[in-house]
């Protein structure tokens, strides 16, 4: 067990405070003890100026995070947020939360459909 005077390490996330290409955020910051969750705001490409023909997002370090709903179909700015090491790797929700995966096994009917 760990007693109250071990720190737990601080938390690491990728940072771009200005709306930056997917595959250009990747500078890594380590986050206040306060910060316990990486976020990542996905904007869409028709709001950004200049258009950069790759997805836009800002990424952060976060005390409070609260993620888009997964229903929110057309948001302009989802929110994604994760608390493990890097978890913001990229401009996508993360699969692994059971309210994502549900989400997308709800859509994927509606996306047969359309095949």
């Amino acid at each position: 067990t760990r007693s109250l005077w071990e720190t737990t390490p601080a938390l690491h996330c990728y940072v771009c405070l200005e709306p930056t290409g997917v595959s250009d955020c990747n500078t890594i910051a380590t986050c206040t003890m306060n910060e316990t969750m990486c976020k990542t705001t996905l904007y869409s490409r028709e709001i950004v100026y200049p258009f950069q023909g790759d997805s836009t997002v800002t990424k952060s370090c976060a005390s409070k995070c609260e993620p888009s709903d997964v229903d929110g179909i057309g948001q302009t700015r989802p929110v994604s947020c994760c608390n493990t090491e890097l978890c913001n790797v990229d401009g996508a929700p993360a699969l692994n939360s059971p309210h994502c995966l549900a989400g997308a096994l709800t859509l994927l009917p509606l996306l047969n459909l359309r095949l």
